[in-house]
C-alpha cells in the first residue's frame, strides 16, 4: 500500500523516535500536475488563461498545506537545540568542543536544518549513560517483587534488583530519558577563562542556560514521540467524556502536568455539587426579600463548607498520586540542585562537601525591599485607577436615557479586556523582577512568582466586585459584574491558550512551506528532480548534502579542541542554495515551529481565579459554580489539546501542586470573611431579623465568621492529608526492602566466598590438607583419650570386685569366670 503521510512508524533504538520511509512523490502531486495539464490544454484564449492561472494558484495553495502536513521522523535523537541563523562557527565549535570533552556520556550530532535555515545539535544517549546518570538524578524506579517492589531511588550497583532493567526499549520511557539527556546538557560547567564572544563565564557555571538567556541558543526541545502521542490523542483529546489517561500522561509529559491534570479533574467533578446546589437556589429565589435571605446565607454557608471538604479531598487524592508516581518523599532542599540560571560565588558547601555557587541572602532582601515592593505597588495602584476610570465611564452610561442593552454592557467587556492586558504586562514585570532576586532552588523560584501573580491577580480580577460590593452595595449589579468577568476571562482564555498557539503554529509552518514551493518553482527548469536511494528515507537525503558541511565543522572543532588556534572565519557555507532540499520536513523541523508550552503557571492561575469568583460572590451569582463546571469540562480537553499540539516540554518531578494549594486554602480562608461581610452590607440579615440592630448584626456576623473558621480547623485536623491505607503500603514496603536488603546481603557475602575459593584452587587445597591432617590428629588424640579412659575403668572395675568378691553371686559373674570356678 502506498504511503500517502507519515507512513508506517517504528521505534529507533536508540533515541526513542521513529523511522519511516517517505514516497519519492506523492498522490496529490501527481494529481496537480494532472490537473493542470488538461487545463492548460483545454483553456485557450485570455479568458481560459485566466481562469487557469487563478486555478494554479489555488492549486499551489492546496500543495503547499499537504508539504506542511507531511511529517519526516527525526531518528536517534531525544532533544535537539537550535541556533539562530547568523549563529557563527565561531560559536559552534566552541560550544561543540565543551559537550565532547567534558560531557563524553552525551552523544551530539551536528546536522543543517534546510527549510528553517539554521544549523541544529541532535542529543542522545546510550542506555549505560543514562544508568549511571538516572542514579545521579534520583530518579525513581520499581524494584523486582524478590527484593521487595515499591519505588525506590535507583542505584547503578543494583541496576540488576530493578524491575525491567534488562530491556533498554522500555525501562526508561521517552520523557525519563529526555529529562536525563537534559540534567547531562545543564551540567555542563564552565571552567577558569571560558569565554564566548563578549561573555565571561565563571568557574562551575552552567554553560547552556547562560547561552540560552542571551540568545546564543536559540531554544532547546524534546522531540515527540508519535505513538505515544497519537495514543494520548485517542485517550485524552478525542475522548471526550472519558476520564483522563493520568499515568499515560505522567509518562509522556511528566508528573508535574500530570498532577495539574489529576488536580484540574478532581476540582470539576467537585464542582458538580455548588453547580447542581446553586442552580436550585437560583430558581427556588424570587421576589420574597425573605426568601432571598434564607438562599444567601444557606449558599454562602454552603460553599464555605464546600471549599474545605474539597480541599482537603484533593490533599488526600495528591497523596495517593503522588505515592504510586513515586514522588511521595521527594529529598530534602538542601540536596536539591541549584537553579541552572541561579548566580553568584563558588564556594564549599556545608551539606555535601563540594563546590556549590551561593549568593548572600541581604542583597536578595535589599532588592526585595527597594526594589520589587515598590515597584509591585505601583503596578497595583495603575490597576486601581484603571478600574476606577472604567467605573466613571460605567456610571456615565448608565446616567444615558437612550442607552441600549447592549451599549450598558461595553464598559463592563471594556473592563475585562484591561484586566487581560494588565495581567499580560504584569506577567512579564513579575518575572523580571524574580530573576533580578536570584533564588537558588527552582521551587523557591516558582513560589515566589506565584506570590507576586497571586497578589497582582487579586487585585486585578477582584477589586471591582469588592467596589460594587462594598462601597456602592449594589446586590444586582455584583451580579452583573461577577457575570460578564467570570464568562469573558473564560471564553478569551479557552481562544488564547489553545487556538491561538495552535493556528500561530501552523502559519509558520504555511509560511515555510510555501516559501519552499517557490524555491522549487524556481529551481525545477534548472535542476534535476531530486531522487531517493533506494532503502534510505527522505530526512538521510536531505542530510547526506549537509553531512560534508557538518564533518568538517566536525574536524575543525576537533583540531580547534587539540590546542589549533580558533580564527573567525567563516567555515560553514548556512545558504539554502547549497542544501538539496527534502520533500517533506523533518520532525525536527515542524516541532521547532511549534509554539512552547511554557508552565502550568497559567493554567493554575487562570483556575485560581475561577475559584476566587465561586466561592467569594457566588451567593450574589449562584449560576457561577455551573459556568466554572461547564468551562472545566471544555477546557481538559482544551489543555490537551494545547499539550498535544505545542513543543513537548521537559518531564518535571513534584509531590503535589505546591504553593497553589496554600494560595487556594488562603482563597477559601478569605471567602469566609467576605461571605458573612456581604450578609450585613447586602442587607440580607436585616430581612431576615427585623428586630436586630445594626450593632447586633454585626456581632451576629462576628460570631458566625469565627464559627465558620472554627469549624474549617476542625475539619482540616480531622481529615488526615496521607489516606491509611498509604502509609501502610509505605510501611509494607519499606518491611519488605529491609528483609529483601537482608537477604541480598547474605547472598553477597556467600558469593564473595565463594569467588574467592575458585579465584586461589591452591591455597583451597591447602587448607583441605590442613583439614585433614588436624582432623587426623584429633582423631587420634580422640582414641588415644579413650583407650587411656578405659583402662582406667578396667582397673576401677576391678577393684571393685576385689573388695565385694564375697557378696557376688556366681550369676553375676561372667561366662568365662563361672567356667574357671
Amino acid at each position: 500500500m502506498e504511503n500517502q503521510g507519515v507512513g508506517k512508524a517504528k521505534a529507533g533504538s536508540v533515541g526513542g523516535v521513529v523511522k519511516t520511509e517517505a514516497p519519492s512523490d506523492s498522490p496529490g502531486r501527481r494529481l496537480h500536475r494532472q490537473v493542470m495539464q488538461k487545463l492548460n490544454e483545454a483553456c485557450e484564449g485570455s479568458t481560459g488563461q485566466a481562469i487557469a492561472s487563478k486555478l494554479q494558484r489555488t492549486g499551489h495553495m492546496v500543495q503547499t498545506t499537504m508539504e506542511w502536513m507531511r511529517t519526516i521522523p527525526t531518528r536517534d535523537c531525544d532533544i535537539l537545540m537550535t541556533f539562530p541563523g547568523s549563529t557563527g562557527d565561531h560559536t559552534l565549535m566552541w560550544l561543540l568542543s565543551r559537550l565532547r570533552s567534558r560531557m563524553p556520556a552525551l552523544g551530539v550530532h551536528v546536522r543543517y536544518l534546510p527549510h528553517l535555515k539554521v544549523w541544529g545539535f541532535y542529543m542522545t544517549a546510550t542506555y549505560d549513560n543514562l544508568l549511571r546518570y538516572a542514579e545521579e538524578m534520583g530518579l525513581k524506579k520499581t524494584m523486582k517483587p524478590e527484593f521487595g517492589g515499591g519505588k525506590k531511588h535507583f542505584l547503578y550497583e543494583e541496576k540488576e534488583s530493578f524491575d525491567g532493567v534488562e530491556d533498554e526499549t522500555a525501562f526508561f520511557s521517552s520523557q525519563e530519558r529526555q529529562s536525563i539527556v537534559k540534567y547531562m546538557l545543564d551540567n555542563l560547567r564552565a571552567v577558569a577563562g571560558d569565554k564566548l564572544k563578549k561573555y565571561v563565564f565563571f568557574e562551575g557555571q552552567p554553560i547552556i542556560p547562560k547561552c540560552l538567556s542571551k540568545g546564543m541558543i536559540k531554544q532547546i526541545l524534546p522531540l515527540h514521540r508519535s505513538e505515544d502521542l497519537e495514543r494520548l490523542k485517542k485517550t485524552w483529546v478525542h475522548a471526550f467524556f472519558k476520564p483522563q489517561p493520568l499515568d499515560h500522561i505522567r509518562d509522556y509529559f511528566g508528573v508535574k502536568i500530570a498532577m495539574y491534570c489529576a488536580w484540574l479533574g478532581y476540582y470539576t467533578w467537585a464542582l458538580v455539587f455548588p453547580a447542581f446546589f446553586g442552580l436550585v437556589m437560583w430558581f427556588w429565589a424570587g421576589s420574597d426579600e425573605k426568601r432571598d435571605g434564607v438562599v444567601f446565607h444557606v449558599f454562602a454557608m454552603f460553599n464555605v463548607i464546600w471549599a474545605t471538604l474539597y480541599l482537603e479531598g484533593w490533599k488526600r487524592k495528591s497523596a495517593v498520586h503522588a505515592y504510586t508516581w513515586g514522588t511521595l518523599d521527594m529529598p530534602s532542599s538542601l540536596l536539591q540542585e541549584p537553579r541552572p540560571l541561579f548566580k553568584g560565588s563558588l564556594t564549599g558547601s556545608e551539606v555535601t562537601g563540594r563546590p556549590e555557587i551561593t549568593y548572600p541572602s541581604w542583597k536578595r532582601n535589599l532588592f526585595y525591599c527597594f526594589v520589587s515592593v515598590p515597584v509591585v505597588a505601583m503596578c497595583l495602584l495603575v490597576v486601581f485607577c484603571s478600574m476606577l476610570a472604567c467605573f466613571e465611564l460605567q456610571e456615565v452610561v448608565n446616567q444615558g436615557d437612550d442607552v441600549s442593552t447592549v451599549t450598558r454592557f461595553i464598559p463592563k467587556i471594556l473592563l475585562s479586556l484591561v484586566v487581560m492586558v494588565m495581567d499580560e504586562v504584569y506577567k512579564r514585570i513579575a518575572i523580571w523582577l524574580n530573576d533580578k532576586e536570584n533564588y537558588r532552588l527552582q521551587s523557591t523560584y516558582e513560589n515566589h512568582l506565584i506570590i507576586k501573580l497571586v497578589l497582582f491577580q487579586f487585585v486585578n480580577s477582584f477589586l471591582s466586585l469588592f467596589y460594587i460590593g462594598f462601597y456602592l452595595q449594589d446586590m444586582n449589579r455584583l451580579e452583573e459584574q461577577l457575570a460578564a468577568l467570570l464568562i469573558t476571562r473564560q471564553v478569551v482564555g479557552n481562544i488564547k491558550e489553545a487556538l491561538v498557539p495552535y493556528l500561530w503554529g501552523k502559519g509558520r509552518l504555511f509560511k515555510m512551506a510555501h516559501s519552499k514551493m517557490k524555491e522549487r518553482a524556481g529551481g525545477e527548469a534548472s535542476e534535476s528532480p531530486v531522487t531517493l536511494n533506494e532503502g534510505s528515507t527522505e530526512e538521510e537525503n536531505t542530510e547526506s548534502s549537509t553531512s560534508d558541511k557538518a564533518d568538517s565543522l566536525e574536524e575543525d572543532e576537533e583540531e580547534t579542541e587539540n590546542g589549533t588556534e580558533e580564527t573567525e572565519e567563516e567555515i560553514i557555507d548556512e545558504s539554502p542554495d547549497a542544501v538539496k532540499h527534502g520533500k517533506g520536513f523533518t520532525q525536527a523541523e515542524v516541532e521547532s515551529c511549534m509554539q512552547p508550552y511554557m508552565d502550568t503557571f497559567e493554567d493554575y492561575l487562570e483556575m485560581f481565579i475561577q475559584f476566587g469568583y465561586v466561592v467569594l460572590f457566588s451567593p450574589a451569582f449562584p449560576c457561577a459554580a455551573m459556568c466554572a463546571l461547564m468551562n472545566n469540562v471544555i477546557e481538559i480537553r482544551s489543555d490537551a489539546f494545547k499539550l498535544c499540539t505545542s513543543q513537548r516540554p521537559f518531564g518535571q518531578r513534584v509531590e503535589n501542586i505546591g504553593m497553589w494549594q496554600d494560595v487556594m486554602e488562603l482563597m477559601g480562608m478569605l471567602a469566609v470573611i467576605v461571605n458573612c461581610a456581604l450578609l450585613v452590607m447586602s442587607g440580607q440579615m436585616q430581612h431576615m431579623f427585623p428586630g436586630l440592630t445594626t450593632t447586633q448584626l454585626i456581632i451576629m456576623a462576628v460570631v458566625v465568621e469565627h464559627a465558620v473558621i472554627a469549624l474549617k480547623f476542625i475539619m482540616s485536623y480531622a481529615i488526615p492529608d496521607i489516606p491509611e491505607w498509604v502509609e501502610k503500603e509505605m510501611a509494607k514496603v519499606e518491611f519488605k526492602r529491609r528483609q529483601a536488603h537482608k537477604k541480598l546481603e547474605f547472598l553477597r557475602r556467600q558469593n564473595s566466598i565463594i569467588a574467592e575459593d575458585k579465584a586461589s584452587p591452591d591455597k583451597s587445597q591447602d587448607k583441605e590438607k590442613t583439614k585433614t591432617s588436624s582432623k587426623g590428629q584429633s582423631t587420634q588424640s580422640t582414641e588415644q583419650k579413650k583407650e587411656q579412659k578405659g583402662k582406667q575403668d578396667k582397673s576401677k572395675g576391678s577393684g571393685q570386685n576385689e573388695k565385694k568378691e564375697s557378696g557376688v553371686s556366681i550369676s553375676a559373674l561372667p561366662e568365662k569366670q563361672q567356667k574357671v570356678d
